[in-house]
């Protein structure tokens, strides 16, 4: 079980645009534990709750909910992101608010793994919020030591400050991004299969010229202010793409494992 928000839900990888199946980190450690689940002979099912615009509150209220409801064994929470911009006289209440929920959590058996925030220091603008997004980072880890959860250290994956992780709009990883966590997350949960990766300099970046910088403002930026301005979010009348534990199949893998082979070779 996922809960976060557009990380999680995927956005940014190989693919997205046209279908939010079998997409993000979250999904890709879906297939990598349902691989894990056939050789141990257990079944496996999974659900994404992950909604792109979530703040930390509704991830750990309104999503954590859904996801208790539900009943899972495993779940996976990335929550912070959007949360950058949040004024220091609420994160005590942020994190009471994830402690709450971890608690709750822990309380129906679960067992549960936190990503951390990321580190925006790919774009020389994103830089000034780095330090919000470390405070966010130990704040997660300070309270997920208190339970002895584990955490998948996106904040401190050196490579995600290259551009060739990162997609178009720069504020979601690209599909080599999402492979990269999904990886890390498997190397957390002691799982012994990866999604494959390309070399760095098989990659493409996007592209930050004059007029591709200029278009990034237009289709993204502008956009972004906007929302903010008229305190909307992006997920707003949106449903999670999986809102009820289902069995993840073989075909489901090779679409994943192919999507991830194919950008590897195509690169």
């Amino acid at each position: 079980m996922a809960i976060g928000d557009s990380l999680s839900e995927g956005l940014g990888d190989f693919g997205f645009e046209v279908r939010r199946e079998n997409c993000g980190w979250t999904d890709r450690l879906a297939a990598l534990l349902s691989l894990e689940a056939a050789t141990r002979g257990v079944e496996f099912q999974y659900a994404n709750l992950a909604l792109r615009g979530s703040k930390l509150r509704g991830i750990m209220t309104e999503q954590l909910e859904s996801a208790l409801r539900l009943q899972p064994d495993l779940v996976t929470i990335m929550a912070g992101s959007n949360d950058m911009f949040t004024s220091n006289a609420k994160f005590p209440e942020l994190e009471n608010i994830f402690r709450e929920g971890l608690q709750l959590l822990i309380a129906a058996g679960c067992e549960v793994v936190v990503a951390n925030t990321i580190n925006p220091i790919h774009l020389r603008v994103f830089k000034k919020l780095a330090p919000r997004a470390t405070k966010l980072t130990r704040m997660l880890e300070r309270v997920a030591a208190e339970f002895g959860v584990r955490v998948i250290d996106v904040h401190r994956i050196e490579s995600l400050s290259e551009l060739y992780y990162w997609a178009e709009d720069m504020v979601h990883f690209s599909g080599h991004g999402h492979i990269k966590v999904a990886n890390r997350a498997a190397e957390v949960l002691g799982l012994t299969h990866r999604m494959p990766e390309a070399e760095l300099e098989d990659m493409i970046a996007p592209s930050r010229t004059f007029f591709a910088t200029l278009e990034w403002i237009g289709i993204h930026v502008i956009p972004f202010i906007s929302r903010r301005i008229r305190k909307v979010s992006s997920g707003d009348g949106m449903q999670s793409k999986h809102l009820s534990l289902m069995p993840f199949s073989n075909s489901e893998f090779e679409v994943i494992r192919a999507s991830a082979n194919e950008y590897v070779v195509a690169a």
